[in-house]
């Protein structure tokens, strides 16, 4: 995993451990948080990204309004399978 996205992750959760109630659908927001980690533009720092992502996605972090969901974070998946390394694990 780049430093960036590791950086990027470990901040998301720090914030999200910090303002954990309010957080609605925790498992959706840590999936999404995975699939915007393989998303963030060149032009961000891991803490730019990550304060954006918590910005849009916990209540109350960006004040009273909700941020605009930046177009780098709009209609984010999975990441396909072939972005993960194989890690030798056969099925039994």
């Amino acid at each position: 995993m780049s430093d960036k996205r590791t950086d990027f992750l470990w901040i998301v959760q720090m914030i999200m451990i910090k303002h954990q109630d309010a957080i609605v659908g925790w498992p959706g927001i840590a999936g999404d948080a995975v699939a915007a980690s393989h998303r963030i533009p060149n032009d961000l720092t891991a803490r730019d990204a990550a304060l954006a992502f918590c910005s849009v996605f916990v209540e109350g972090f960006a004040g009273e309004a909700r941020a605009e969901v930046p177009s780098w974070m709009s209609a984010l998946s999975d990441p396909p399978r072939s972005v993960y390394e194989d890690r030798g694990l056969r099925s039994v």
